[in-house]
């Protein structure tokens, strides 16, 4: 093959672009990556924070349809936590209703249930005396008509209630916080308007 200025440029310009990107190339680049990163990350935790705000939002409508309740059918409307008895944390929360100096656990509304991050905390006021007196307890059966179920054999408690008059026992707050999250959500009764208003905090 014959050498010529031709062939020479053309050769030289190859090798100029086979030793790679330059350092500004580089830098454009890794810029880049880091910015796309950053959105991808924001994004994600975006995400994960309306997740956690939609379920804050679920277990207010769901509370406050057990103060609605209380008011319409003039009976307290109580709450307790249900927990997995190997992990020994809480899966649920359920309604109980006051019938016959009974709490019995009722099959509508149906139990909230937790996101497996979910976390819930009880910042009630100690009372030494028990809210509302129980009777012994008995075999009461499941009463479709009324949407009572009252399998338990033992006295079943609530954290809270819900009372008729429009008030809450004992007065607190619910705290609600998620393990990967710095969020908590706070449920407070506000006895002027007579409902539960939600608030957000972060850790």
């Amino acid at each position: 093959m014959l050498y010529s200025p031709a062939n020479s440029n053309a050769y030289l310009g190859f090798m100029k672009r086979s030793q790679g990107f330059t350092l500004i190339e580089l830098l454009i680049v890794v810029a880049i990556v880091v910015i796309l990163s950053a959105i991808s990350g924001l994004a994600i935790n975006q995400a994960f924070d309306r997740r956690y705000s939609a379920e804050a939002d679920k277990l207010l409508i769901w509370m406050q349809q057990l103060s609605e309740r209380s008011s319409l059918e003039g009976a307290a409307y109580g709450v307790v936590t249900e927990t997995d008895n190997d992990r020994r944390e809480a899966t649920q929360l359920r309604a109980l209703v006051y019938f016959n100096n009974r709490w019995i656990a009722v099959t509508s509304p149906e139990p909230f249930v937790l996101g497996t991050e979910s976390n819930v905390d009880w910042d009630m006021d100690m009372q030494e005396e028990e809210l509302l007196p129980q009777s012994q307890p008995q075999a009461l059966g499941l009463m479709d008509s009324d949407g009572l179920k009252a399998t338990e054999k033992e006295f079943l408690l609530p954290e809270m209630a819900f009372l008729p008059d429009g008030y809450i026992e004992p007065q607190g707050a619910i705290q609600l916080s998620f393990e990967s999250s710095e969020l908590t959500y706070s449920f407070v009764w506000d006895d002027e308007v007579s409902m539960m208003i939600l608030e957000s905090n972060i850790l």
